[in-house]
């Protein structure tokens, strides 16, 4: 777990409920490897429905799609993970997208960066670069080149699936036959 998460979402959350019983509901897909919250307070009890019920990334989106919200604004601007808009977490290229769809939030997580000539006293979101060399145009180009490069080379490397996961959504009963030969190329 991140500290971030943890000291700003998960302690807030267990000062907050105090110790009323509560059902924490988290959204964790069965295809992510990872725990997520657990409470150590033994009037929350965590819940993982999406990995309970088998819903993976495909699932969530269909869901979305189905149910009319529609799917979260920022995937529009290409972030692969909701949350902080500042996160330190982020890849070059969502940071590059930040700039170019909220630019005044780009100005803003700007405003926290510390550059210093003491050691240790510097402090930038993107490691090896801050902000402000970030969003000059050369630097912008570069990192959306090696964003395409490493696109097409994960395009190159990509596996096969098999025919009944390109589709998607289809739930298997383990009771049930299994898909014929074909479905499995």
């Amino acid at each position: 777990m991140r500290w971030c998460t943890k000291l700003l979402k998960l302690e807030p959350f267990e000062r907050y409920v105090g110790d009323e019983p509560v059902t924490s509901y988290v959204g964790i897909r069965a295809d992510e490897d990872r725990v997520g919250y657990i409470s150590t307070k033994p009037n929350i009890t965590a819940t993982f429905p999406f990995k309970e019920d088998g819903i993976d990334y495909a699932g969530v989106m269909r869901i979305l799609k189905e149910s009319g919200l529609g799917l979260p604004p920022y995937l529009n601007w290409g972030r692969t993970h909701s949350g902080c808009f500042f996160c330190f977490f982020q890849q070059p290229i969502e940071w590059v997208r930040l700039l170019e769809h909220h630019p005044e939030q780009f100005g803003e997580a700007m405003k926290y960066e510390k550059i210093s000539d003491e050691p240790g006293k510097t402090f930038t979101w993107s490691q090896g670069m801050s902000l402000a060399e970030l969003r000059k145009p050369e630097n912008v180009a570069a990192i959306k080149r090696r964003y395409k490069e490493r696109l097409q080379r994960d395009r190159a490397n990509r596996k096969n699936k098999p025919l009944v996961e390109t589709l998607g959504g289809l739930e298997i009963d383990e009771d049930e036959p299994k898909a014929c030969l074909i479905c499995q190329l």
